[in-house]
């Protein structure tokens, strides 16, 4: 009966040896010294747990290797045989400048209308230039070289009524003007000029005639349009009239239909 008790007491043990600490393997110790009266079943005990005991560490060790081997295998049969990383480089995008340099021959119309005195003096005329242009993307500039000749045509007095001139009026000289567009699109541009002329008005009636000095200097607006080469253009602004000292205000447009750049 001893030894069917201690058999099972041995089972018991066994049961509670798997991953029993050093501490617990003690306690065990003096549990079956306190029980086992026998000193050869207390040793076969012992012995018996203590194989218990290097079986279940035997065993820890082998999932503890299984554990970490496992991920090993995992990540090598789930890692992708080939991965490709694709990244976006900006590359900034470049715009060639436009930079051109053109010249430009032009004849254009011209009217003004003189603020003289107590009537308005009607002159009509011409002027050819002949011009650098500087393109840099949508701006143009331009410097050239003028010559300008004027008629005066008529005079209308504060009521109204126009009438003819009796003397003859006639301005020639030449200059330099200048003027900036801005093209709004590839075939119109809006900007602004300004020139400066100087020469002689002459007046003659009855076969005398008288000269005088003359500057007229010119400001406005400009609208362009750009169809190839041929360029046409208006300009109205404001003019200012030094004849022999004097100064007369005047208002003036120029129409350029025969303008070309080349």
């Amino acid at each position: 009966m001893k030894r069917i008790s201690s058999l099972l007491f041995i089972v018991a043990l066994s049961t509670q040896a798997f991953g029993m600490s050093l501490e617990e393997y003690n306690t065990q110790v003096e549990k079956i010294n306190s029980t086992i009266k026998d000193e050869q079943m207390r040793l076969l005990v012992k012995q018996e747990l203590a194989k218990e005991i290097a079986k279940s560490l035997s065993m820890q060790k082998a999932e503890v290797k299984e554990v970490e081997e496992a991920p090993a295998e995992k990540v090598e049969q789930e890692s992708p045989k080939t991965v490709q990383n694709t990244q976006a480089v900006l590359v900034p995008e470049f715009v060639e400048e436009k930079d051109d340099f053109k010249f430009q021959l032009g004849i254009s119309a011209i009217a003004s209308t003189l603020d003289f005195y107590e009537k308005d003096i009607n002159l009509i005329g011409s002027e050819l230039a002949v011009s650098g242009v500087k393109s840099i993307d949508n701006h143009k500039y331009r410097l050239g070289l003028v010559i300008r000749s004027l008629r005066a045509e008529s005079y209308t007095l504060a009521n109204g009524v126009e009438y003819e001139m009796l003397s003859n009026a006639d301005y020639s000289g030449a200059g330099v003007n200048f003027s900036y567009t801005y093209m709004v699109t590839s075939s119109f541009g809006v900007g602004a000029y300004t020139s400066f002329n100087y020469g002689e008005t002459d007046i003659c009636k009855n076969g005398q005639c008288l000269s005088l000095d003359t500057t007229i200097s010119d400001i406005g607006a400009r609208f362009d349009l750009n169809l190839a080469a041929w360029n046409p253009y208006l300009t109205i602004g404001y003019s200012l009239y030094n004849i022999d000292g004097r100064e007369f205000d005047a208002a003036t447009a120029y129409l350029g239909l025969l303008n070309f750049e080349f």
